[in-house]
């Protein structure tokens, strides 16, 4: 005669053996929270990867305005330059003296 007993036989035939039985539930509950948390994690870099850029934008706008600023500051008339009146004879060509 067989020593398996017969209550393994047709029930649970992957049961933890007694001693382990208490690892059934929290093992469960941590791997569902842990599938939770990677997913959260996830959404979480994929809203990153997607606010980021837009709010480099005014940044990277300033650093535009700056360097147009920089470069082109030699084009923008100078204050003695515009209240120089055309009929000056330092800016007239007609005159010569």
């Amino acid at each position: 005669m067989s020593r398996i007993s017969k209550k393994h036989r047709l029930g649970h035939p992957f049961d933890l053996p007694p001693r382990w039985r208490w690892l059934l539930w929290p093992v469960i509950v941590l791997s569902g929270g842990g599938t939770v948390v990677s997913l959260w994690l996830e959404e979480g870099t994929a809203a990153v990867a997607e606010c980021v850029p837009v709010a480099a934008l005014p940044g990277l706008a300033a650093l535009l305005y700056w360097f147009n600023h920089r470069v082109f500051k030699a084009a923008t008339p100078r204050p003695k330059e515009l209240s120089a009146s055309p009929t000056d004879k330092h800016n007239s060509p007609a005159r010569k003296e």
